[in-house]
């Protein structure tokens, strides 16, 4: 092992740009040329930031690994590598698959760390490769680094220019980034974050499959004229999908496919519509997997590692992002066209050749009328039926003017572009406003018998209210005597409280949280 790590160092220390580190990583470990990613590279090494367009399956993975083993050189474009996912359910995925790589040699580093609210491998980002969550990145960012965030909010000092002097000298990609676009929050400070590192001169490379037209040019406007959009259209899965609309029995379909002897995902758009079938399912003798937010992070990790080996898998929309598996059957409850086509990448995902099939199956079923807008949802299923197929030509354009935050975003500007604002103003601002990442807070939802925060669950602030109200007190874990009730922001006040969270009435590995 020591003979190869200074063979790969004595490599690295020959490579003189980004080009070296593609051509190496493509030839010397056998992965397949992708010319988006290469074109990205040179973009990046010529001053560029980037809006990565390249389609599910592409394998925008390799772009941090090759990234990696560039900084392990201590190349002169960055120190480090930050790369930033919207969920952290798959934070965890692609840590350990970059950690799998440096085992085998593929990344020239092990130096590799994950950083999210629960999890703390790589405090203030100081790894070579660091995979992390956008809320703890915006929150690191924008001077409340998530290390020291009890002590901010109970008046205590903060380290915050540490963190952000590492943000500053790396190279950063923001992946999934349409995912933001449900939210004016997250989108709000997304773009404030591309806003304060582009004028900071950091490399940035933007990637979704799912980017629209009006997220472009929302993008781009935010990039400003330094922006190069790089579309992937050098690879395409050799695949055929038949596309089909169901009017109801979505259950008894499903059933069939999986005795047909295919792999079938099975998607709802709520948590609910989910829970309702794995039960059916599993009472017709199947044997189900059911994935949705509300599974403690350790269960979470196993499910996932669980997917590629089973042949029926019940999932909400987490299903979307960050899961590297592919089914010969989708069966998805109508939705729009961005969540629909990251749905349908999960059919023959390899293609011909690959480790998938070259054919594949879509099945739609009726919307719920929950979640989503029942115009757009309509919109895309006209749409499908039109063109017969599932790929980048459904892609409805949205105009994001009416969801972006932007008084959150001008707000988190001033916050950075100020020497003299400390963390105190965005303080100020996250005890006004809740949360400056998402719409929904998050709290921790302890299973009878554990103070463990793996054993949580994630809680909206409104769920955590409702077990308050039906409890009183005796619903908090960590400080049980504290009379607390304050709607304004409930995560708060329990964090200055010293209460870790709340007890769900159960918990069950299989259905997850019952609250």
């Amino acid at each position: 092992m020591k003979l190869r790590l200074r063979k790969h160092m004595r490599l690295v220390e020959n490579m003189l740009s980004l080009a070296d580190f593609y051509n190496d990583f493509i030839t010397r470990h056998g992965f397949e040329e992708r010319k988006g990613i290469e074109e990205t590279l040179l973009n990046l090494e010529n001053g560029h930031s980037v809006i990565l367009k390249a389609p599910t399956g592409y394998g925008k993975t390799t772009l941090t690994m090759i990234l990696a083993n560039a900084v392990s050189s201590d190349i002169d474009l960055g120190s480090r590598v930050i790369h930033v996912l919207p969920y952290r359910a798959i934070v965890q995925d692609l840590y350990l698959k970059l950690k799998n790589y440096a085992d085998r040699g593929v990344i020239y580093t092990k130096n590799i760390g994950a950083q999210d609210m629960d999890y703390q491998d790589s405090p203030f980002f100081m790894k070579k490769v660091n995979v992390t969550t956008l809320d703890t990145f915006i929150l690191n960012l924008f001077k409340l680094p998530t290390v020291d965030f009890k002590l901010i909010f109970k008046n205590y000092g903060s380290h915050y220019e540490f963190p952000r002097a590492l943000i500053y000298s790396s190279i950063v990609i923001f992946d999934e980034f349409h995912l933001l676009g449900e939210d004016g929050k997250s989108l709000g400070a997304g773009l404030a974050a591309l806003e304060v590192l582009r004028d900071a001169g950091v490399p940035i490379v933007v990637t979704s499959a799912t980017i629209d037209k009006g997220l472009e040019r929302v993008l781009m406007n935010k990039l400003g004229k330094n922006v190069k959009v790089v579309n992937a259209d050098d690879f395409k899965i050799d695949r055929k999908i038949y596309v089909n609309v169901l009017e109801n029995d979505e259950i008894s379909i499903t059933e069939e496919k999986v005795k047909e002897g295919k792999r079938v995902l099975l998607v709802y758009n709520t948590r609910m519509g989910a829970i309702e079938a794995y039960k059916k399912l599993k009472g017709r003798g199947l044997s189900p997997i059911l994935i949705h937010s509300k599974f403690s992070k350790k269960d979470r990790i196993d499910k996932v590692n669980k997917i590629n080996e089973a042949k029926l898998v019940v999932s909400t929309q987490v299903i979307e992002a960050g899961i590297d598996t592919s089914f010969d059957v989708l069966i998805t409850e109508a939705s729009p066209s961005h969540n629909l086509i990251q749905r349908a990448g999960r059919v023959a995902r390899y293609g011909k050749g690959g480790r998938g099939k070259l054919e594949g199956e879509v099945y739609i079923f009726p919307f719920s009328g929950k979640v989503y807008d029942e115009r757009e949802v309509k919109e895309t299923v006209e749409r499908v039926r039109e063109l017969k197929t599932i790929d980048e030509n459904l892609l409805i354009e949205r105009d994001y003017t009416e969801v972006i935050d932007s008084i959150l975003a001008k707000d988190l500007s001033v916050i950075d572009n100020s020497v003299f604002v400390d963390s105190k103003k965005v303080k100020s601002i996250y005890e006004k406003i809740c949360s400056i990442t998402r719409n929904a807070s998050i709290i921790l939802g302890f299973p009878p018998n554990s103070n463990d925060v793996n054993d949580a669950i994630p809680l909206t602030e409104e769920e955590a209210i409702k077990i308050i109200e039906s409890k009183g007190s005796s619903a908090f874990v960590g400080n049980g005597n504290v009379k607390l009730y304050n709607k304004k922001c409930l995560q708060l006040e329990m964090l200055k409280n010293d209460i870790l969270g709340v007890r769900i009435q159960d918990y069950n590995s299989e259905i997850g949280g019952v609250y």
